[in-house]
């Protein structure tokens, strides 16, 4: 039995969706890039600020493809006619494509730079790490538990010198890098 011209046609749209996931699991593995297109030629639900990706994403259109081409191609070789088969494959390609989102919407919610703010740390107790002078001279080092984990950071005080060891609290910010912090 020869194939009809819609079983071609669903076969290669489910091919290209097949490609096109292949390729970014390419590009994530050995790129380290994301391969999603960004910018105007997405639709963003969470207004662009980590939201989690958009419903128009090179990933949802490759998973909307697969579902489409692979499911209308099975709709037909069972015997449903060629119009039945492609609102079946949009209903597929729709379902694999929302699951598809909705995974990656979860996953990117777990998305994190490693970078803590340093507001975080106000209101905390550390150590000094290195000798901070007095009178705000000049920049020593804490140690300080925030943004969950103990991190060293450059530090300040007002008052008198504080030596290696000394138990301090975190009083504010002294600049955009730096702590500014008094004995405990």
């Amino acid at each position: 039995m020869e194939d009809s011209f819609t079983m071609k046609l669903f076969m290669g749209v489910g091919l290209i969706g097949l490609v096109l996931i292949i390729f970014q699991v390419i590009f994530g593995v050995f790129v380290g890039h994301d391969s999603d297109v960004s910018g105007s030629a997405s639709l963003d639900v969470h207004g662009g600020h980590g939201g989690g990706g958009s419903i128009v994403s090179l990933k949802t259109v490759s998973g909307m493809c697969l579902g489409f081409g692979f499911g209308g191609a099975l709709l037909e070789q069972n015997g449903f006619s060629p119009g039945i088969a492609a609102l079946g494959g949009i209903g597929i390609g729709a379902v694999i494509g929302a699951i598809y989102f909705w995974m990656m919407h979860s996953l990117y919610k777990l998305k994190s730079d490693g970078t803590s703010v340093l507001t975080e740390a106000v209101n905390r107790s550390g150590t000094v790490y290195m000798r901070i002078p007095g009178n705000t001279s000049g920049a020593g080092e804490i140690q300080v538990a925030f943004g969950g984990r103990l991190q060293n950071v450059p530090a300040f005080t007002r008052g008198m010198g504080l030596s290696t060891g000394t138990p301090v609290k975190v009083v504010g910010l002294h600049g955009d890098r730096a702590l500014l912090v008094e004995k405990l």
